[in-house]
């Protein structure tokens, strides 16, 4: 397998499915990460996905999954975005479903932050804490075996992401050590 070295500054390499907002590229080979593109990404919201605090909020309904990352600067939210996420659109044989070997076990993951140009401009560790990873990872399994209930997505999807994460099971998020192969922006 080729390995992709992301710099921030440069032409992000990985294909993009959104224009703006989030997706949640999880439990997928080559590893876990978020997307986050944000055309005329001010300095601010830069700063918050960077460094600032991460509160993540998870809802998950008769099979639909919406994740939600909210970016702090100044103590006060910066920048929310909601993520839906769907496992069984996940090619079976792409998909990585990790074993909980402990009560204490995290999912890390990175955060890509990209700008409308498709320039990188943040690269960044962080983890669930064990009871979110628990919860996600429950809701997962629990959605690859459940039929989507009409409507629900669509009901989420048309509400601000900054009000339903208050409505949501929510974790501050816990950052990581840089993973190899990317460079601190």
């Amino acid at each position: 397998m080729n390995k992709i070295i992301l710099t921030c500054g440069q032409f992000y390499p990985i294909p993009v499915a959104e224009n703006e907002g989030a997706v949640a590229q999880f439990l997928i080979r080559p590893g876990n990460f978020l997307q986050i593109v944000l055309p005329g990404m001010s300095a601010s919201e830069q700063a918050a996905i960077e460094s600032g605090k991460i509160v993540a909020g998870l809802m998950y309904e008769h099979g639909a999954m919406m994740l939600f990352f909210q970016f702090f600067g100044n103590d006060k939210p910066e920048v929310t975005f909601y993520a839906p996420y769907n496992v069984r659109l996940l090619p079976p044989d792409n998909r990585v479903l990790p074993n909980i070997d402990s009560p204490e076990q995290q999912f890390p993951f990175e955060i890509h932050a990209i700008d409308g140009n498709k320039i990188l401009r943040v690269i960044r560790q962080t983890a669930m804490p064990p009871d979110m990873t628990l919860e996600f990872l429950n809701a997962v399994l629990d959605q690859l075996v459940t039929i989507e209930k009409p409507g629900v997505m669509t009901g989420w999807l048309e509400r601000k992401p900054d009000l339903l994460i208050k409505k949501s099971l929510a974790w501050v998020l816990q950052d990581k050590i840089q993973a190899s192969g990317a460079d601190i922006c």
